[in-house]
């Protein structure tokens, strides 16, 4: 079956490189997580689950690209698409079972959401997580992952809706 992944890929112009550059990405991502919530002792990275969840994310974007007729997507497809196929796949896997470890995986896409929009926006996180405002979105979206059924396109309408609202705030 992976052969047929990587060789549909590659038909869709989507390069190992490009996906081990991914997995690099997602892999900083997490141990700079891991660090900063003090979990490097308590839990794990699945890699073969997180390689699993980026081929997924490729699959879709190359949908996408034939779907659309595009050469290529949007950040907002990018972000929403990669949270959804992590929040499926559930790369973080707890081997010492500490507080909040349920939704540990849920508390990692919030963060890596958050931290992806403030960036494309230019915004200051420390600023943003003073504002009461951005701290119950942020609470809205980590509940969401933890509750409710979530789809690729009903997070990108989330990022899209938070770009939108960063818009009009000028």
């Amino acid at each position: 079956m992976a052969e047929n992944i990587d060789g549909y890929l590659k038909n869709a112009g989507i390069d190992n490189g490009r996906i081990a550059r991914r997995y690099r990405v997602l892999l900083e991502a997490l141990y700079k997580f891991f660090t900063v919530k003090n979990i490097v002792r308590n839990a794990i990275i699945d890699h073969k689950t997180l390689k699993t969840a980026i081929y997924d994310f490729f699959v879709d974007i190359a949908k996408i690209k034939v779907f659309h007729n595009i050469d290529r997507v949007n950040f907002e497809k990018i972000y929403s698409y990669t949270a959804y196929w992590l929040l499926r796949r559930k790369p973080i896997k707890v081997t010492t079972p500490f507080n909040g470890c349920e939704f540990i995986n849920e508390l990692f896409i919030t963060s890596f959401l958050i931290s992806n929009m403030l960036s494309v926006k230019k915004l200051n996180g420390s600023k943003c997580a003073e504002n009461t405002t951005f701290k119950d979105f942020q609470s809205l979206l980590f509940y969401n992952l933890k509750y409710r059924p979530l789809t690729q396109q009903s997070l990108e309408l989330m990022v899209e809706a938070f770009f939108c609202g960063c818009d009009f705030r000028s």
